[in-house]
């Protein structure tokens, strides 16, 4: 999948094209024709003032282009208001800088395209065909919304092991990633150039020296600052290195907002893991945060190849290179094994690029479906309008809505936007816990008994909006108990919220939130 301009990028490419090409015989004439032997600052001088005439000349055309701009953004955009207010302030009171950052950071319209393209599916036989009159009507829906939104399939037959921090989840990598026999595919938001970051790379280059095929693949912003001289160890070890969309200036470039935010490992067609732990010593606990808390999960089973997939998909767009995920060289030794798994069905949702903001769906449904409790754990708390008000209709209809958030920051803009939303929640009768023994950085549902979800997509509109994420959705008792024991063990490490309190809260907080609240559209 490559992206393209949009029409009206193109043509706004075109009149810049039009306009250099316009202005170019005025500085041939000044530099090649005109006559020699004035001083440097007389030709400096005739230079500009040459191109000053020129482009006061363009101006009422430039003023023209953009008012049609602005209206075209008003009328045809297909994103939530708050935003589309927001690019027209910025567009009103910084005319000249508001238009390059819209060109540069501006909507996604090939999603749009891509929506208007869509055409729904049937319902989901497979579905039927493995649960019969023994699946919820929650479940059921669930399920179909995951397949007909993003093509993802039920994996019936799945061991799934939850992992609550770094140092157990970096154990069980090194480990799975050290028994590697055929092939290692691994995409990464954030792969730090530290202590663990060599750890890791060390790995992989032995497993490539020993001719294991290793394919990494990380974010051309996240791992920025990934030294060139760590991926060129691992390039000359036989490791295959590539960048998700790179991106030369990484703060300045229509490509800024398309990030992969995917976490994902698969070894061999046997084992994969996903989650919210980016590979670094920060995410073990050793920066400036202190304690983390996060939730990964490894899976054996069928959900492995459904990741795989996700893998193969993103590594065409950092490569250009074209492999299928049927191919036998990705599947298990013993594909039949698979049946021998315990009965854990699992689907796995990616999101970003794709008609549907598919994880955002998912996330509505397992509110709105819920009967008798929902509990989130989130590191931003800055869902959009339909979600947030989810949330507070389940809690008012009686649903025990529960959250649990960081008590500290990590992002000034999102931890204010975050606190902006509690008021209301707390109003509503949900229930909120800010983590106080560190920092919390897990993504995890669990709806009722029957859904738990696992995954990389913050609670916040840049993962549920534009991010490439990948989200496992574990229709399990078991799963949904043990993530709940879980969150009541963080409960005892947190301060719950009382409304009260929070109504009395500071100027100064109330002031930062609504700055918070102002930009979160754009966090």
């Amino acid at each position: 999948m490559r992206y393209r301009y949009s029409l009206w990028k193109k043509l706004l490419l075109i009149g810049s094209c039009a306009f250099a090409l316009g202005i170019m015989p005025y500085f041939w004439r000044v530099i090649f024709i005109e006559p020699h032997g004035m001083s440097a600052a007389q030709y400096l001088y005739g230079i500009s003032s040459r191109a000053l005439a020129v482009v006061s000349g363009y101006m009422p055309h430039i003023a023209t282009a953009y008012v049609i701009l602005i209206a075209a953004l008003v009328f045809l955009e297909e994103r939530n208001p708050d935003r589309t207010i927001l690019w027209l302030m910025t567009l009103i009171f910084l005319p000249v800088v508001g238009v390059a950052l819209y060109m540069f950071m501006g909507p996604d319209m090939k999603r749009a395209k891509m929506r208007r393209l869509f055409r729904p599916t049937g319902s989901y036989p497979p579905l039927e065909r493995i649960e019969g009159e023994r699946t919820s009507q929650s479940v059921r829906k669930t399920s179909t919304l995951a397949y007909r939104s993003s093509s993802s399939l039920l994996c019936e037959h799945n061991e799934v092991e939850l992992l609550y921090d770094g140092v157990e989840t970096f154990e069980a990598i090194k480990r799975e990633l050290a028994r590697a026999g055929r092939y290692i595919n691994m995409e990464y938001y954030i792969f730090e150039d530290d202590d663990l970051g060599r750890e890791i790379a060390d790995i992989l280059c032995r497993r490539a020296s020993s001719g294991v095929v290793v394919r990494l693949t990380t974010d051309g912003v996240g791992s920025w600052k990934l030294g060139r001289g760590l991926i060129r160890h691992m390039q000359e070890s036989g490791v295959i290195v590539r960048t998700f969309m790179p991106v030369s200036f990484p703060f300045f470039h229509s490509r800024l907002n398309f990030r992969n935010h995917r976490k994902i490992i698969v070894i061999d067609g046997e084992v994969a893991f996903t989650g919210g732990l980016n590979i670094g010593v920060g995410y073990m606990g050793k920066g400036p945060l202190g304690h983390w808390r996060d939730t990964h999960v490894m899976f054996r089973g069928e959900a492995v190849c459904a990741l795989n997939e996700i893998f193969l998909s993103d590594w065409r767009i950092s490569s250009g290179e074209e492999l299928s995920p049927k191919d036998p060289s990705f599947s298990p030794c013993d594909i039949g094994s698979f049946g021998k798994l315990p009965h854990k069905p699992v689907q796995i949702v990616p999101s970003g690029g794709a008609a549907w903001r598919s994880i955002r769906q998912m996330y509505f449904m397992m509110i709105a479906e819920a009967q008798r409790r929902i509990w989130i754990t989130t590191p931003y708390l800055i869902p959009g309008d339909a979600i947030l008000e989810a949330l507070k209709t389940a809690a008012l209809a009686g649903v025990d809505v529960r959250l649990l958030i960081p008590g500290k920051s990590d992002h000034f803009l999102s931890h204010w936007a975050s606190f902006s939303n509690i008021e209301d929640l707390l109003r509503s009768g949900a229930r909120i816990w800010l983590y106080k023994k560190g920092f919390v950085h897990a993504k995890t549902l669990v709806s009722d008994d029957e859904i738990a979800s696992v995954g990389t997509a913050n609670l916040d509109n840049r993962s549920l909006d534009i991010n490439f994420e990948v989200q496992a959705f574990i229709y399990d008792k078991g799963v949904c108990d043990e993530l709940a024991g879980h969150f009541v063990v963080d409960m005892a490490d947190s301060n719950e919220c009382a409304l009260s309190e929070w109504e009395n809260r500071s100027m100064r907080y109330k002031v930062l939130e609504s700055v918070g609240r102002l930009w979160s559209s754009q966090v």
